[in-house]
Protein backbone atom coordinates (compact mmCIF):
# COMPACT_ATOMS: atom_id res chain seq x y z
CA UNK A 1 0.00 0.00 0.00
CA UNK A 2 1.34 3.29 -0.89
CA UNK A 3 2.62 5.63 1.63
CA UNK A 4 0.83 8.34 0.17
CA UNK A 5 -2.31 7.34 1.61
CA UNK A 6 -0.31 8.02 5.51
CA UNK A 7 1.35 11.15 4.37
CA UNK A 8 -1.47 13.57 2.61
CA UNK A 9 0.10 17.12 3.18
CA UNK A 10 -2.13 18.78 0.30
CA UNK A 11 -3.09 22.08 1.44
CA UNK A 12 -6.65 22.23 2.04
CA UNK A 13 -6.96 26.07 0.46
CA UNK A 14 -4.94 26.54 -2.37
CA UNK A 15 -2.78 29.63 -2.99
CA UNK A 16 -5.53 32.41 -2.84
CA UNK A 17 -4.76 35.89 -3.44
CA UNK A 18 -4.75 37.79 -0.34
CA UNK A 19 -5.11 34.60 1.81
CA UNK A 20 -1.54 33.29 2.05
CA UNK A 21 -2.19 33.08 6.06
CA UNK A 22 -5.32 30.83 6.12
CA UNK A 23 -3.42 28.34 3.46
CA UNK A 24 -0.71 27.72 5.36
CA UNK A 25 -2.11 27.77 8.60
CA UNK A 26 -3.83 24.21 9.24
CA UNK A 27 -7.30 23.66 10.20
CA UNK A 28 -7.74 21.77 13.50
CA UNK A 29 -9.84 18.83 12.05
CA UNK A 30 -6.85 18.41 9.50
CA UNK A 31 -3.93 18.30 11.98
CA UNK A 32 -5.68 15.69 14.58
CA UNK A 33 -5.94 13.50 11.45
CA UNK A 34 -2.71 13.98 10.76
CA UNK A 35 -1.46 13.09 14.00
CA UNK A 36 -3.53 9.83 13.96
CA UNK A 37 -1.89 8.83 10.72
CA UNK A 38 1.40 9.43 12.16
CA UNK A 39 1.21 7.14 15.12
CA UNK A 40 2.96 4.07 15.68
CA UNK A 41 1.22 0.55 15.14
CA UNK A 42 1.67 0.23 19.01
CA UNK A 43 -0.04 3.38 19.90
CA UNK A 44 -2.83 2.88 17.18
CA UNK A 45 -3.64 -0.62 19.29
CA UNK A 46 -3.37 1.31 22.91
CA UNK A 47 -5.72 3.97 21.13
CA UNK A 48 -8.26 1.53 19.75
CA UNK A 49 -8.15 -0.73 22.85
CA UNK A 50 -8.75 1.94 25.13
CA UNK A 51 -11.89 3.05 22.91
CA UNK A 52 -12.94 -0.61 22.81
CA UNK A 53 -12.97 -0.56 26.95
CA UNK A 54 -14.99 2.25 27.75
CA UNK A 55 -17.59 1.28 24.87
CA UNK A 56 -17.90 -2.42 26.17
CA UNK A 57 -17.21 -1.26 30.05
CA UNK A 58 -20.38 1.15 29.43
CA UNK A 59 -22.58 -1.53 27.52
CA UNK A 60 -22.14 -3.76 30.58
CA UNK A 61 -23.44 -1.02 32.86
CA UNK A 62 -26.51 -0.56 30.41
CA UNK A 63 -27.14 -4.11 30.24
CA UNK A 64 -26.85 -4.51 33.94
CA UNK A 65 -29.39 -2.10 34.78
CA UNK A 66 -31.63 -2.67 32.06
CA UNK A 67 -32.00 -6.59 31.51
CA UNK A 68 -34.11 -8.48 34.20
CA UNK A 69 -32.70 -8.63 38.05
CA UNK A 70 -34.98 -11.21 39.67
CA UNK A 71 -33.78 -14.69 37.72
CA UNK A 72 -32.76 -18.03 39.20
CA UNK A 73 -29.17 -18.75 38.93
CA UNK A 74 -30.49 -21.58 36.25
CA UNK A 75 -31.63 -18.59 34.50
CA UNK A 76 -28.53 -15.95 35.18
CA UNK A 77 -26.38 -18.20 33.33
CA UNK A 78 -27.59 -17.76 29.97
CA UNK A 79 -27.51 -13.87 30.22
CA UNK A 80 -24.52 -14.03 27.59
CA UNK A 81 -23.88 -12.96 24.29
CA UNK A 82 -25.30 -16.31 22.40
CA UNK A 83 -22.66 -18.58 20.51
CA UNK A 84 -24.84 -21.58 19.50
CA UNK A 85 -28.82 -22.13 18.99
CA UNK A 86 -29.09 -23.71 22.59
CA UNK A 87 -27.75 -20.01 23.70
CA UNK A 88 -30.01 -18.63 21.82
CA UNK A 89 -33.35 -20.25 22.41
CA UNK A 90 -32.47 -20.09 26.32
CA UNK A 91 -31.56 -16.60 26.08
CA UNK A 92 -34.83 -15.99 24.45
CA UNK A 93 -37.21 -17.66 27.17
CA UNK A 94 -35.28 -15.86 29.66
CA UNK A 95 -35.88 -12.53 27.86
CA UNK A 96 -39.61 -13.08 26.90
CA UNK A 97 -41.44 -12.57 29.93
CA UNK A 98 -39.76 -9.78 30.19
CA UNK A 99 -39.56 -8.25 26.93
CA UNK A 100 -43.52 -7.48 27.38
CA UNK A 101 -43.03 -4.62 30.23
CA UNK A 102 -39.66 -3.62 28.66
CA UNK A 103 -39.74 -3.81 25.15
CA UNK A 104 -38.03 -0.56 23.96
CA UNK A 105 -34.94 -1.48 26.80
CA UNK A 106 -34.67 -5.12 25.57
CA UNK A 107 -34.64 -3.56 22.14
CA UNK A 108 -32.33 -1.00 22.76
CA UNK A 109 -29.77 -3.77 24.90
CA UNK A 110 -29.82 -5.46 21.42
CA UNK A 111 -29.06 -3.02 19.41
CA UNK A 112 -26.30 -1.35 20.86
CA UNK A 113 -24.50 -4.67 22.02
CA UNK A 114 -24.82 -5.30 18.21
CA UNK A 115 -23.49 -2.23 16.60
CA UNK A 116 -20.39 -2.38 19.16
CA UNK A 117 -19.77 -6.10 18.32
CA UNK A 118 -19.67 -5.14 14.47
CA UNK A 119 -18.16 -2.06 14.90
CA UNK A 120 -14.62 -3.85 16.96
CA UNK A 121 -15.27 -6.91 14.58
CA UNK A 122 -15.84 -9.14 17.80
CA UNK A 123 -17.62 -12.61 16.57
CA UNK A 124 -20.91 -13.66 17.69
CA UNK A 125 -22.95 -11.26 15.29
CA UNK A 126 -24.58 -14.14 13.21
CA UNK A 127 -26.07 -15.47 16.78
CA UNK A 128 -27.21 -12.24 17.76
CA UNK A 129 -29.04 -12.28 14.64
CA UNK A 130 -30.76 -15.23 15.52
CA UNK A 131 -31.73 -13.78 18.64
CA UNK A 132 -33.29 -10.64 16.81
CA UNK A 133 -36.13 -13.11 15.13
CA UNK A 134 -36.20 -15.24 18.02
CA UNK A 135 -37.03 -11.98 20.23
CA UNK A 136 -38.63 -9.51 18.03
CA UNK A 137 -40.39 -11.82 15.21
CA UNK A 138 -39.73 -11.45 11.64
CA UNK A 139 -39.86 -8.06 10.80
CA UNK A 140 -38.99 -6.09 13.63
CA UNK A 141 -36.04 -8.59 14.20
CA UNK A 142 -35.14 -7.79 10.39
CA UNK A 143 -35.16 -4.15 10.57
CA UNK A 144 -33.10 -3.94 13.87
CA UNK A 145 -30.63 -6.62 12.62
CA UNK A 146 -30.37 -4.35 9.32
CA UNK A 147 -29.75 -1.37 10.84
CA UNK A 148 -26.87 -2.80 13.05
CA UNK A 149 -25.48 -4.39 10.33
CA UNK A 150 -25.28 -0.68 8.09
CA UNK A 151 -24.52 1.66 11.22
CA UNK A 152 -21.97 -0.82 13.13
CA UNK A 153 -19.95 -1.83 9.70
CA UNK A 154 -19.85 2.06 9.35
CA UNK A 155 -18.40 2.22 12.98
CA UNK A 156 -15.55 -0.04 11.96
CA UNK A 157 -15.32 1.91 9.18
CA UNK A 158 -14.59 4.94 10.73
CA UNK A 159 -12.28 3.60 13.81
CA UNK A 160 -10.35 2.02 10.94
CA UNK A 161 -9.93 5.23 9.17
CA UNK A 162 -9.14 7.53 11.71
CA UNK A 163 -7.79 5.17 14.53
CA UNK A 164 -6.71 1.77 12.56
CA UNK A 165 -4.29 3.01 10.34
CA UNK A 166 -0.80 1.75 11.52
CA UNK A 167 -2.17 -1.17 12.17
CA UNK A 168 -3.63 -1.22 8.74
CA UNK A 169 -0.44 0.11 7.08
CA UNK A 170 1.67 -2.55 8.53
CA UNK A 171 -0.28 -5.95 9.07
CA UNK A 172 -3.08 -5.86 5.66
CA UNK A 173 -1.21 -3.61 3.67
CA UNK A 174 -0.69 -6.77 0.84
CA UNK A 175 -4.02 -8.28 0.74
CA UNK A 176 -5.32 -4.72 0.46
CA UNK A 177 -2.90 -3.62 -2.14
CA UNK A 178 -4.58 -6.59 -4.23
CA UNK A 179 -8.07 -5.97 -3.42
CA UNK A 180 -7.09 -2.28 -4.86
CA UNK A 181 -6.34 -3.77 -8.53
CA UNK A 182 -9.57 -5.39 -8.45
CA UNK A 183 -11.68 -2.66 -6.90
CA UNK A 184 -10.04 -0.15 -9.39
CA UNK A 185 -10.87 -2.40 -12.59
CA UNK A 186 -14.59 -2.60 -11.45
CA UNK A 187 -14.66 1.08 -10.55
CA UNK A 188 -17.66 1.62 -13.41
CA UNK A 189 -20.05 -0.59 -11.55
CA UNK A 190 -18.28 -0.86 -7.79
CA UNK A 191 -21.71 -0.49 -5.89
CA UNK A 192 -22.81 -3.52 -7.36
CA UNK A 193 -19.21 -5.46 -6.97
CA UNK A 194 -18.92 -3.79 -3.51
CA UNK A 195 -22.56 -5.58 -2.37
CA UNK A 196 -21.64 -8.32 -4.33
CA UNK A 197 -18.35 -9.01 -2.25
CA UNK A 198 -20.54 -8.75 0.32
CA UNK A 199 -22.94 -11.29 -0.04
CA UNK A 200 -20.33 -14.24 -1.02
CA UNK A 201 -17.67 -15.45 1.64
CA UNK A 202 -14.63 -14.96 -0.79
CA UNK A 203 -13.61 -11.97 1.37
CA UNK A 204 -14.52 -11.59 5.40
CA UNK A 205 -16.75 -8.84 6.36
CA UNK A 206 -14.57 -7.67 9.32
CA UNK A 207 -11.57 -7.24 6.55
CA UNK A 208 -13.92 -5.40 4.28
CA UNK A 209 -15.20 -3.07 6.56
CA UNK A 210 -11.23 -2.57 7.61
CA UNK A 211 -10.01 -1.82 4.49
CA UNK A 212 -12.70 -0.05 2.69
CA UNK A 213 -11.51 3.51 3.88
CA UNK A 214 -7.79 2.59 2.50
CA UNK A 215 -9.33 1.28 -0.84
CA UNK A 216 -10.96 4.77 -1.44
CA UNK A 217 -14.33 3.06 -1.20
CA UNK A 218 -16.82 6.18 -0.95
CA UNK A 219 -19.23 6.17 2.31
CA UNK A 220 -22.37 6.28 0.50
CA UNK A 221 -21.40 3.42 -0.91
CA UNK A 222 -20.19 1.43 1.36
CA UNK A 223 -22.97 1.92 3.35
CA UNK A 224 -25.77 0.99 0.78
CA UNK A 225 -23.83 -1.41 -0.28
CA UNK A 226 -23.08 -3.32 2.63
CA UNK A 227 -27.08 -3.12 3.31
CA UNK A 228 -27.71 -4.80 0.05
CA UNK A 229 -25.29 -7.32 0.73
CA UNK A 230 -25.86 -8.54 4.03
CA UNK A 231 -29.50 -8.64 3.38
CA UNK A 232 -29.70 -12.35 2.44
CA UNK A 233 -28.01 -13.25 5.50
CA UNK A 234 -30.02 -11.11 7.49
CA UNK A 235 -33.02 -12.78 6.03
CA UNK A 236 -31.65 -16.15 6.83
CA UNK A 237 -30.99 -15.87 10.65
CA UNK A 238 -33.77 -13.93 10.95
CA UNK A 239 -36.01 -16.11 9.76
CA UNK A 240 -34.23 -19.04 11.41
CA UNK A 241 -34.54 -17.41 14.82
CA UNK A 242 -38.27 -17.57 14.21
CA UNK A 243 -38.00 -20.61 13.70
CA UNK A 244 -35.72 -21.61 16.41
CA UNK A 245 -38.58 -20.20 18.90
CA UNK A 246 -40.72 -22.67 18.00
CA UNK A 247 -38.31 -25.79 18.17
CA UNK A 248 -38.89 -27.83 21.60
CA UNK A 249 -34.95 -29.37 20.60
CA UNK A 250 -32.18 -26.84 19.20
CA UNK A 251 -30.68 -29.58 17.80
CA UNK A 252 -33.15 -29.25 14.84
CA UNK A 253 -31.78 -26.38 13.75
CA UNK A 254 -30.24 -25.61 10.58
CA UNK A 255 -29.23 -22.48 8.66
CA UNK A 256 -28.38 -24.39 5.10
CA UNK A 257 -31.68 -25.07 4.14
CA UNK A 258 -32.08 -25.74 0.17
CA UNK A 259 -34.55 -22.37 0.58
CA UNK A 260 -31.86 -20.05 2.46
CA UNK A 261 -29.24 -21.82 -0.36
CA UNK A 262 -31.36 -20.94 -3.22
CA UNK A 263 -32.12 -17.43 -2.17
CA UNK A 264 -27.90 -16.50 -1.74
CA UNK A 265 -27.79 -17.72 -5.05
CA UNK A 266 -30.45 -15.68 -6.92
CA UNK A 267 -29.24 -12.71 -4.84
CA UNK A 268 -25.58 -12.64 -5.67
CA UNK A 269 -27.14 -13.42 -9.45
CA UNK A 270 -28.42 -10.17 -9.38
CA UNK A 271 -25.56 -7.94 -8.53
CA UNK A 272 -23.71 -10.04 -10.90
CA UNK A 273 -26.04 -9.06 -13.61
CA UNK A 274 -24.79 -5.60 -13.74
CA UNK A 275 -20.95 -5.91 -13.52
CA UNK A 276 -22.22 -8.62 -16.63
CA UNK A 277 -23.99 -6.57 -18.84
CA UNK A 278 -21.43 -3.46 -18.48
CA UNK A 279 -18.97 -5.51 -19.67
CA UNK A 280 -20.73 -7.08 -22.81
CA UNK A 281 -22.55 -3.84 -23.40
CA UNK A 282 -20.99 -1.19 -26.26
CA UNK A 283 -19.68 2.44 -25.42
CA UNK A 284 -22.85 4.30 -27.52
CA UNK A 285 -20.77 7.13 -28.00
CA UNK A 286 -17.70 5.25 -29.77
CA UNK A 287 -16.82 5.86 -33.51
CA UNK A 288 -18.14 2.78 -35.68
CA UNK A 289 -15.40 1.03 -36.92
CA UNK A 290 -15.10 1.44 -41.12
CA UNK A 291 -16.15 -1.06 -42.77
CA UNK A 292 -12.69 -2.48 -43.94
CA UNK A 293 -12.39 -3.12 -40.10
CA UNK A 294 -15.23 -4.66 -39.72
CA UNK A 295 -14.68 -6.99 -43.13
CA UNK A 296 -11.13 -8.02 -41.71
CA UNK A 297 -12.53 -8.80 -38.14
CA UNK A 298 -15.33 -11.25 -40.19
CA UNK A 299 -13.45 -12.65 -42.20
CA UNK A 300 -11.10 -13.53 -38.88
Amino acid sequence: MSSSRATDTTPLLGNVPGNASSATKPVKGRRVRQHLLNMTPLQSFIALLALAATVFLGIYFMLKYNLPKDLTDEQRQWLKIPRNADDVQHLSKVLNDYLGNHYYNVLACFIVTYLALQAFAVPGTVMLSVLGGALFQFWVGLAAVLFCCGFGALGAYTISKYLGHPIVEKYLSARIDKLEKKIEAKKDELFFYFAFLRVTPFIPNWFMNVASPHLGIPVLIFFFGTLVGVLPNCLVTVQAGVTLAALANPDDFTLLTPQNIIMTVVVCGCLLLPIVLHRNSEDPTADDKPDEEANAHARV
